[in-house]
């Protein structure tokens, strides 16, 4: 199994930074857009931190995963908090009942799983603690 690309960018994930199209204010993350999704616009980009805590947009459970991850598993589509931003992440202390639309959330980036020698890193999220 090999590492998407974007994850073995350690650099700009740890860094959790996105891009701002400095035509409309729209965030992209991962920062390899060129053109805005939003207005078109090309390579009109300024880097901004992301906030770490959102809420959830949208979310799925997963029974049928590989043998490294347990299951059932959360996956869900988590708004961040301004200047904004959109990323996919997997729970790791939200049990699949607890899962709901609008659910606040932390976000971290982190090993989800190690095997054959190679470290699969990704994001992950949890309740967030208020």
């Amino acid at each position: 199994m090999s590492t998407p690309p974007l994850y073995r960018d350690l650099a700009i994930n740890m860094r959790f930074e996105g891009l701002k199209c400095k035509n409309c204010g729209y965030i992209a993350y991962p920062e390899y857009h060129r053109i805005c999704l939003k207005c078109g616009t090309i390579d009109q980009w300024e880097k901004v931190k992301l906030t770490p805590t959102g809420t959830v947009h949208t979310y799925i459970v997963s029974y049928y995963l590989p043998a490294e991850f347990e299951t059932p598993l959360p996956l869900a589509i988590v708004d961040l908090d301004p200047p904004g931003g959109r990323i996919y992440a997997i729970s790791t202390e939200t049990k699949a009942e607890e899962m709901k639309v609008g659910l606040r959330v932390e976000i971290d980036f982190r090993e989800i799983f190690h095997k054959d020698g190679l470290s699969v890193p990704s994001f992950k999220f949890k309740p967030l603690r208020e």
